[in-house]
């Protein structure tokens, strides 16, 4: 396609088609299959002839763009991850997440004063302590917080501080320290069993940064207007379920049970306390 928007051919380079539907290609083969343009022809033939196979759903007779699958996933995703956004909103301005924050990272590494790297596990490791100077990270989603879900043992960042005593020359990166997106109750499931199932999982034991505190609440909660808004949600609805997307398949799909998603309602509306979230039940099998 060109830069207007209209279809030009890849073989003959005409406008109005495409190298699919080339005329110059089909009357090659009708004249003689075995040449260079007719066995390009052929080979569109044979394409054509297969079976559709979706990409999303394994499923024979459609394409990704027709499944019907993943459009019904697609309205439940963007439902529970505007949910579960609204919640994690909440959360900060409760909490008192905010820019000009003052909070104490107890299992982040960083970089010292003398540019060594120190890690929660090193001798003498001292918590860094610093000042949120940036909004919440863009491209979070609620499968940072199911348990078992593609991302719930992955290490990502709610938002970063800027640490105490660091060297105002220092670059960027060795200033900054992380402040992991933690286990929040009935929010980001704690315990769960893993993608591959078997023995219970602690999150807090196997991500790193989430156990920060805050010293001094922010003077004002974050501004969550890009962190909400619809236009954002469907952006990363749509991305989500792109074929570019690894986890854009119907068999890593995920989503809240009734009764998790009723409390996050709840909660949202301000009819539940945070104190009163609770996780679900980690499965005594690996289903």
């Amino acid at each position: 396609m060109s830069y207007s928007g209209t279809v030009r051919c890849g073989n003959c380079y005409t406008s109005g088609h495409n190298r699919n539907g080339c005329p110059e290609l089909k009357a090659a083969w009708e004249k003689d299959p075995e040449s260079w343009q007719g066995k390009q022809w052929q080979r569109i033939i044979d394409r054509k002839a297969k079976p559709k196979i979706c990409g999303y759903c394994d499923e024979s007779g459609h394409t990704r763009a027709q499944c019907q699958i993943k459009k019904t996933h697609m309205g439940i995703y963007q439902m529970d991850l505007n949910l579960w956004r609204q919640a994690i909103a909440k959360w900060t301005q409760e909490v008192g997440l905010g820019v000009g924050a003052l909070v104490r990272a107890n299992n982040s590494p960083y970089s010292s004063t003398d540019h060594r790297w120190v890690y929660p596990n090193s001798e003498n490791y001292v918590a860094p302590v610093g000042m949120v100077m940036s909004q919440m990270t863009g491209k979070i989603t609620h499968y940072y917080g199911i348990m078992n879900a593609t991302h719930w043992l992955e290490s990502t960042n709610v938002a970063t501080m800027d640490r105490l005593g660091s060297d105002a020359g220092t670059d960027h990166y060795k200033r900054v320290v992380g402040l992991g997106l933690p286990s929040i109750p009935g929010i980001v499931t704690r315990m769960g069993k893993g993608y591959w199932g078997g023995e219970q999982i602690d999150r807090d034991e196997r991500v790193d940064g989430t156990q920060w505190e805050i010293v001094s609440p922010a003077p004002a909660p974050f501004d969550v207007m890009h962190f909400t808004d619809s236009q954002t949600i469907r952006a990363l609805t749509k991305a989500h379920f792109s074929a570019k997307d690894g986890d854009a398949h119907t068999g890593r799909f995920y989503q809240f049970t009734d009764a998790q998603r009723a409390q996050l309602q709840d909660y949202v509306a301000g009819r539940m306390e945070l104190s009163k979230m609770i996780d679900p039940q980690v499965p005594t099998d690996d289903t």
